[in-house]
């Protein structure tokens, strides 16, 4: 249960719904109404892949649409859609309509055929992970996308006691997890036999893996108004040292095998195998991959899925960078104990095409492995057909848009191996769907000069699933500059059209082991640029993904403060190599969560070369953070921070938290938090606003109902506001309120 937060007497104002504020003036409306095209633009579409075809009562069948999250212009918080396979078609289907007035996050939604769980078939429908209020304490629901009340159920239930009020909208939600437990990583088996999740209901420190049956469930539960807990069996369970953190990954084409990972840090697990065919599952066994140049505990595995090739059943594709600094897409043989390198670069391994970047997201279908490829910052798309005239020939696809983040879903549950959508973000676009068909491609393969396969291909957008562009956006720049140590340290770039020196603001990413990316940033950001003319640099600071895993544990521990030195690093190079476009007597710095902490760090460090900074959930003291995370985030942030319950690194810990150095900020800050976060309690935020504004002007604003980000529209669209307003006075010294 969290701990009560001591606000003692600090004197709130509330400007806005879910909002109380310390010490902030008001914002004036000219900024909400400024803010509108931008927040307008920010509502972008995302997927989460396709639902299933089934048949219903009568055996007529009901193609699967896609279900898409958006959140239309009325609503508080993000809903979900369906909308037709058909590009051509340009119908959008509102499938929720609940507000439980809190920044809810609905974190996975997972389609299924079919459940028996209460007795009756229900045909179609889905799993979806949901917290209540934005901590995080995610439960199971299941969500009748096509309707308990039409022809798809054997049986209509009555209102089921529990159950979200949907209205005006026809799909049911029911709860399946009745406590304050953590349900997640959901993986359903393709004949949908199966269902596999991680808890840590056991103890609320272990998170562990549990199946339960789709169909011939036997739960002995009635088909009628009374809660339903669903039933599970525990296939791998806690080891007894230390904590236990097991993720499913993928069940076998004969449902013989369940894949399972063991985290180690935020950044490493181990890649183990579940034989659970039997009555009692077998302990989960550790893959060892040959040749392998790391510890399991010191190796990433990502993308973990058996092969959908009904002749290689126990053939595993995964990424992983057991094999070099970067990841890599390797097939592992379960049956022989063999792999195929495909993307793997080194001297002494032979690769299908090496490729020497991180792979970042891997899905496999019957004909196809298709992946994606970050190169510093921006996403590539390649597939390797299985079968036909490319066999085992990586094939870049270069898809005709204006480049930045792509992610992509599969079509394959329903027979349709070719068949994408892939989800295109951007400069210009918060977040479209498009789709996308790689079969006829395969008719025009060309070489490049260095003999690998590509093609060119352009999109077919839903027009239903295309937020609105704003005019002048600005496209990003790669820079790079040297640190302390002559480390090269890459940064995202966006200066103002038409501008020449402008005043910048330097937004640290959180993570770390995260990465500013070429994709879409938040209203701010462009209200920042086309209305402010201020200037943004994201960098990719020591610790940072996307550049190896050498890169990315350059921070860890005692190496904390090095990444600080990175930002001193880039305000030098600012001051001496970017004079002629930025103006280095007006700089910022902001950041949230760990990049909150970055901030507060920069800002203890860096205070004379800073006119102002803005934190957001961001970490304090870490020693508190650590006692007061999560239970089940604990022994990973350790890894990455350090131990504080060793007396030297806690004496470390405590030396170079912000907290204990408020006393070097001599620049304006404001902080803002989730009244619900979990991950950084909202007491960091508390105990700064009390330290620090004893020296110098500070404003506080808490977030209530929300976790660690925020989800709520009155909260999103007030904090930026805020932020805006910040800036005005304190990094463009002016007030025109």
């Amino acid at each position: 249960m969290a701990t009560p937060v001591d606000y003692g007497n600090l004197e709130f104002t509330r400007p806005a719904k879910q909002i109380k504020a310390v010490n902030l003036p008001a914002v004036p409306q000219r900024i909400f109404d400024g803010m509108k095209q931008y927040e307008d633009a920010a509502r972008g579409f995302s997927t989460s892949g396709f639902e299933r075809t089934i048949k219903d009562a009568n055996g007529k069948q009901v193609p699967g649409g896609i279900i898409v999250a958006h959140r239309p212009a009325d609503a508080q918080v993000t809903q979900l859609y369906r909308m037709p396979t058909d590009p051509s078609s340009t119908e959008l289907s509102r499938l929720t309509y609940f507000d439980i007035g809190s920044g809810r996050t609905i974190s996975a939604f997972r389609g299924i055929l079919e459940d028996d769980w209460r007795g009756v078939r229900r045909r179609g429908g889905a799993i979806m992970v949901m917290d209540l209020n934005g901590n995080e304490h995610f439960q199971l629901w299941h969500v009748a996308t096509r309707y308990w009340e039409d022809s798809l159920a054997d049986q209509v239930l009555p209102k089921v006691q529990g159950e979200l009020d949907n209205a005006p909208g026809l799909g049911r939600i029911e709860r399946l997890t009745h406590d304050d437990y953590r349900y997640g990583s959901i993986v359903i088996s393709q004949a949908n036999n199966f269902m596999a999740f991680a808890s840590n209901k056991e103890n609320n420190k272990d998170t562990l893996v549990y199946v339960t049956r789709l169909i011939d469930s036997n739960t002995g539960a009635k088909a009628d108004a009374s809660p339903f807990t669903l039933p599970s069996r525990l296939v791998a369970p806690s080891t007894g040292e230390g904590t236990t953190m097991y993720s499913p990954r993928s069940f076998s084409l004969d449902d013989k095998y369940l894949l399972i990972t063991r985290q180690y840090g935020s950044s490493y697990n181990a890649l183990y195998v579940v034989d659970i065919s039997g009555e009692q599952a077998s302990p989960p066994k550790l893959i060892e991959f040959p040749g392998v140049t790391e510890k399991p505990e010191d190796t990433a595995f990502g993308g973990v899925v058996f092969s959908h090739n009904v002749n290689l059943p126990h053939l595993i594709y995964c990424t992983t960078n057991g094999y070099g600094d970067f990841t890599s897409v390797v097939a592992y043989d379960l049956d022989t104990a063999s792999v195929t390198h495909i993307t793997t670069s080194g001297a002494a391994i032979q690769a299908i095409r090496p490729i020497l970047w991180e792979i970042e997201d891997l899905k496999v279908t019957s004909d196809n492995i298709i992946f994606t490829v970050n190169v510093e910052g921006w996403t590539s798309l390649f597939f390797m057909p299985l079968s036909g005239s490319y066999k085992n020939t990586v094939i870049e696809v270069k898809v005709t848009w204006e480049r930045g983040w792509l992610t992509f879903q599969t079509n394959d549950l329903n027979d349709k191996p070719y068949e994408l959508t892939l989800h295109l973000t951007s400069y210009h676009s918060r977040g479209r769907i498009t789709y996308f068909d790689l079969l006829p491609l395969l008719n025009d393969v060309k070489k490049d000069e260095n003999g690998n396969a590509y093609v060119v291909a352009s999109v077919l957008p839903y027009a239903q699933a295309a937020p609105p562009t704003v005019a002048h956006e600005v496209p990003p720049t790669l820079i790079r500059y040297k640190s302390f140590d002559n480390l090269e340290v890459p940064a995202i770039y966006y200066h103002p059209v038409g501008q020449s020196v402008t005043p910048v603001i330097i937004h640290i990413h959180g993570g770390p082991e995260s990465q500013a990316t070429a994709n879409y940033r938040t209203p701010t950001h462009s209200y920042l640029l086309n209305e402010l003319k201020i200037a943004v640099i994201y960098p990719n600071v020591r610790g940072s993904s996307g550049y190896g895993k050498k890169y990315m544990a350059a921070d860890d521990v005692l190496k904390r403060e090095d990444s600080v030195k990175d930002i001193g690093a880039l305000l030098e190079h600012i001051a001496s190599n970017m004079q002629n476009e930025l103006d280095s007597s007006r700089i910022a710095v902001a950041g949230g969560s760990y990049g909150g902490y970055m901030s507060l760090a920069t800002l203890t460090h860096y205070s004379s070369k800073l006119v102002c900074g803005i934190e957001n959930f961001g970490i304090v003291h870490w020693p508190s953070f650590l006692e007061n995370t999560a239970d089940v985030r604990r022994a990973a942030r350790r890894r990455e921070y350090g131990d504080e319950t060793i007396p030297e690194i806690r004496e470390f810990l405590d030396r170079i938290s912000p907290i204990n150095n408020t006393s070097k900020i001599t620049v304006p800050l404001l902080i803002t938090h989730g009244e619900n976060d979990t991950r950084v309690t909202v007491h960091e935020a508390v105990s700064m606003y009390k330290t620090v504004s004893k020296n110098v002007h500070t404003e506080l604003v808490i977030c209530e109902m929300e976790g660690h980000g925020y989800k709520q529209k009155s909260v999103i669209e007030f904090t930026n506001a805020a932020d805006i307003l910040f800036l005005e006075r304190y990094l463009l010294a002016q007030s025109n309120l």
